[in-house]
């Protein structure tokens, strides 16, 4: 009677399947999962002692605790003076800050900054320009604006994927009618003129609705650059309310998002997410922070 002996080639494609299963397949998951980026926007409301209770001395901790929680790569921050700015600096660990205030291009007036994780994405380059008919031109004013207003951009590169993506900051002016729908504009030309080739995601207080005429300009089908809007491009996959400032107190009839993440076409949207963090009396800020997962596209 014959014996077969066991041939050492199915024994060593044995070893291979079981090495591909258990050693290769979970690296590859995780390099999968690389090319996420999360985003968030958020007004955190200037530091004025008009606001009493609801002053930043009494929200820094929090607000701070909250970004540091949900630990997003990309942060856009509006009306942040000099001193909350020292402050997000201290609080938000890992984190690094590029902008200038918007008064004098240094510290004065409010900033509208991008914080950055140090450890997923370093910067190409950056710089501010103003919301004006004068751009470069610190503490510039456009139009019938009530206030000097910027935006503040980098280039990124991801340190895990290589891919590089332009990221721009702003919050349009509060007033003046004709400087929102000119600062849309301006950043439509701006952000074709920065990013070249390159992915754009544009965060911000735009201070009007999805009806005003700003926002079709930057939806814009035929523009050089278009933005879509990451709530709606997010399909089932979001959270929280349709809404975005809320005001101080629990009578303020909260209906805006004034809020918004936008990017170009090269990012799918996996989420998006307006958080309420409101607890009894406790407001972290005037505005809820938004917040989107991205991905690049191949």
């Amino acid at each position: 009677m014959k014996t077969h002996k066991k041939s050492p080639l199915a024994a060593l494609d044995i070893i291979r399947i079981m090495l591909l299963l258990g050693i290769l397949l979970p690296y590859q998951l995780p390099a999968q999962q690389k090319k996420q980026i999360k985003v968030m926007s958020w007004n955190i409301r200037l530091d004025t002692p008009a606001d009493g209770q609801n002053q930043w001395k009494f929200r820094k901790k929090g607000v701070c605790e909250l970004i540091m929680q949900e630990s997003p790569d990309v942060l856009g921050v509006q009306e942040a003076m000099h001193n909350q700015m020292k402050d997000l600096r201290k609080g938000l660990r890992g984190y690094k800050a590029l902008g200038v205030a918007r008064d004098d291009g240094k510290k004065a007036g409010e900033f509208s900054a991008v914080f950055y994780k140090k450890s997923r994405l370093r910067t190409v380059r950056s710089g501010t320009f103003w919301l004006s008919e004068t751009p470069q031109q610190p503490g510039s004013r456009g139009w019938d604006a009530a206030c000097n207003r910027v935006v503040t951009w980098s280039v990124f590169r991801d340190r895990e994927t290589g891919r590089k993506f332009l990221v721009m900051n702003t919050h349009f002016d509060h007033m003046g009618e004709t400087a929102r729908v000119e600062s849309a504009a301006l950043i439509v030309r701006e952000s074709a003129s920065l990013a070249g080739k390159l992915p754009v995601i544009l965060t911000g207080d735009f201070n009007v609705t999805d009806k005003h005429r700003a926002y079709r300009i930057l939806t814009w089908a035929d523009n050089e650059t278009v933005f879509t809007d990451t709530r709606k491009k997010a399909g089932e996959e979001i959270s929280g309310p349709d809404y975005t400032f809320v005001g101080f107190s629990d009578q303020f009839e909260a209906k805006d998002q004034i809020d918004f993440i936008f990017t170009t076409h090269e990012f799918s949207v996996l989420s998006h997410k307006i958080q309420d963090f409101r607890k009894g009396t406790l407001y972290l800020s005037d505005h809820l922070p938004v917040s989107a997962i991205l991905e690049l596209t191949e």
